[in-house]
């Protein structure tokens, strides 16, 4: 896979905004420990439309088997289709794997991310970057689709804080990131399994036109 850069720091207003969290997200508290474990079994979570006409194979960044246990998912880097093109869509997308550290029992961040290109297909000059806050872990992916359900619009990242003991993620107070670009549509949410965080994703594009036809994240189990 393709290094890519984009500056993480320097946001646009889209990547910054908040909105309330999931009422449905339980959540589930491990004992308290020193240190922290990244289950090796992930759980995926997939949107599919259903279209399998000129895919691609799969293209993906997984933080977790290429850069270690403590990379999780944070930043996603989207990129428009070409000025002209009538369909709204990403037609490029780019992944931040930060390190975390494990061994102390606040998972403070450690060191500077890795990043990746994921795919790319024409596009405008960008990107659009979604970023979690600081002191907040990655636990699950929100698309915008087209109405017909074909194609991925728009991505946003589900984000949660640990609890006030620093001994499981606090899933009633996550938030969402605003949407990257801004495109409506309607909404498909992947959430990890509670206590879980997302460390990766896979998708396969359409190589005639770029649309995003499959999508699915990787999540795998957070614990003391």
């Amino acid at each position: 896979m393709t290094r890519f850069a984009f500056a993480l720091i320097a946001l646009p207003t889209t990547g910054c905004v908040v909105d309330a969290a999931d009422p449905e997200l339980a959540v589930d508290a491990p004992p308290l420990s020193e240190s922290w474990t990244v289950s090796n079994v992930a759980s995926n979570r997939r949107w599919d439309s259903g279209l399998i006409a000129n895919l691609s194979a799969w293209e993906g960044i997984h933080c977790h088997l290429d850069y270690g246990a403590g990379h999780m998912l944070t930043a996603i880097g989207v990129f428009q289709e070409q000025p002209g093109n009538p369909t709204n869509f990403v037609a490029r997308m780019s992944g931040a794997c930060q390190p975390f550290d494990l061994a102390l029992n606040n998972l403070p961040q450690n060191g500077a991310p890795a990043l990746e290109t994921i795919f790319s297909t024409p596009f405008n000059p960008g990107p659009y970057v979604v970023q979690v806050p600081n002191n907040n872990y990655p636990i699950g992916l929100q698309l915008r689709v087209n109405n017909g359900h074909t194609h991925v619009k728009d991505v946003r990242i589900l984000y949660a804080p640990l609890n006030g003991a620093q001994t499981a993620l606090n899933l009633a107070a996550s938030s969402r990131t605003s949407w990257a670009i801004g495109y409506a549509g309607d909404t498909e949410t992947l959430s990890c399994p509670a206590q879980q965080v997302m460390t990766g994703l896979d998708l396969r594009y359409d190589v005639n036109v770029g649309h995003i036809r499959v999508l699915e994240i990787h999540c795998r189990a957070l614990q003391p």
